[in-house]
């Protein structure tokens, strides 16, 4: 609400440049005289959600700094990031509480409409549970232990506009002696949605160094999620799809889109070497040798036949070869000699368990 000093409330107040999110939470000055929220002439709530619709929000060298350190944070933790463009109108935070009946997502420093980390994480995980069952846990947590991936907030990469939406609910009012029925008059609840079209950079990074191989499988998940079930509220009516902007996130985009497309095979019929290989293809030498490290080396498969059938899946790749002789096979992979040779002894050992 506006300042309750006399000489601040009889001034007209305007947004101009200021802070988008704080003007439109906290300076509603469309009550009525017994500060009641209701229509006298026009639309007060319509008239309040305008007020942050006339230009776009946002300052382009704010919101330019903050992608550029984003990006460069993601990179040195060896995280992903890419450019996704909303397809359809898009809304975040309409369950938090406002006097217009349906809240909205700010970002608390630069003013512009936000999605959340943990959103992110939760669409990303619902997706992944169709289709990565056995990779849930280890991505994104449990009750009792955090998962190895990082969602950073998605940020829009520049202003965007703002527009009314409305939704219409048609039984409004209605008790037990006042059945609702089809004789009643739509009231139309405005809201505040973000336009389509709009660019939001979204960013998945490891918790440690370590996890960064894992990072590339969720990457996958989160470029195929926003396409599927979309982000932020209302998906189920359409709104909050966004498709990959750049190169990078249409190439992850296809890749697991032909994963999907596959998946009509039942994985329990595939023997567990068989599965391994699928789960290695793709994957790239640093990526495969992390996954050496994690479930051989920290032991993480406790099933033996499970270690044996990865074993054997590592070896199938040809890499093994070079890593016993102390030789790497792409110049992007960072591990030592010492830990080439160590590794390829103990898939080669389980291999030749089998």
């Amino acid at each position: 609400m506006r300042p309750l000093y006399k000489t601040l409330a009889e001034k007209p107040l305007s947004l101009s440049d200021g802070h988008a999110g704080l003007w439109y939470e906290k300076f509603c000055d469309k009550w009525n005289g017994d500060w009641r929220f209701e229509p006298e002439n026009g639309n007060p709530k319509l008239e309040w959600i305008k007020t942050v619709c006339e230009e776009k929000i946002g300052k382009p060298e704010l919101l330019g700094e903050f992608v550029e350190r984003t990006k460069q944070l993601v990179k040195a933790k060896r995280g992903k990031c890419g450019i996704f463009r909303a397809t359809s109108r898009f809304v975040t935070g309409l369950g938090r509480s406002h006097p217009v009946e349906n809240g909205f997502a700010w970002h608390p420093t630069l003013g512009v409409p936000y999605l959340p980390g943990s959103s992110i994480k939760g669409i990303v995980r619902a997706w992944a549970e169709s289709f990565a069952q056995d990779k849930v846990d280890a991505l994104f947590g449990t009750p009792g232990k955090v998962g190895c991936v990082v969602a950073l907030d998605a940020i829009p990469i520049k202003p965007v506009q703002l527009v009314p939406d409305v939704m219409t609910p048609h039984y409004h009012g209605w008790s037990e002696n006042d059945p609702p029925g089809d004789w009643r008059s739509p009231v139309p609840v405005p809201f505040l949605v973000v336009e389509k079209d709009s660019l939001f950079l979204f960013a998945l990074m490891p918790r440690r160094l370590a996890d960064a191989a894992l990072v590339g499988e969720a990457w996958n998940f989160l470029c195929q999620a926003l396409l599927d079930l979309g982000a932020g509220a209302k998906t189920a009516v359409g709104y909050g799809r966004f498709e990959p902007e750049d190169s990078e996130c249409e190439e992850s985009h296809q890749k697991v889109k032909a994963t999907t497309e596959a998946h009509v095979i039942n994985e329990s019929e595939l023997r567990p070497v068989d599965r391994w290989q699928r789960e290695l293809e793709g994957k790239s030498e640093e990526e495969i040798l992390n996954l050496v490290r994690i479930n051989l080396e920290r032991n993480e498969l406790k099933d033996s036949e499970e270690r044996v059938a990865f074993a054997k899946a590592v070896v199938a790749t040809g890499l093994v070869e070079r890593w016993r002789k102390g030789q790497k096979n792409e110049a992007s992979t960072k591990t030592g000699k010492d830990k080439l040779k160590q590794r390829a002894k103990l898939v080669i050992e389980l291999a030749n368990k089998g």
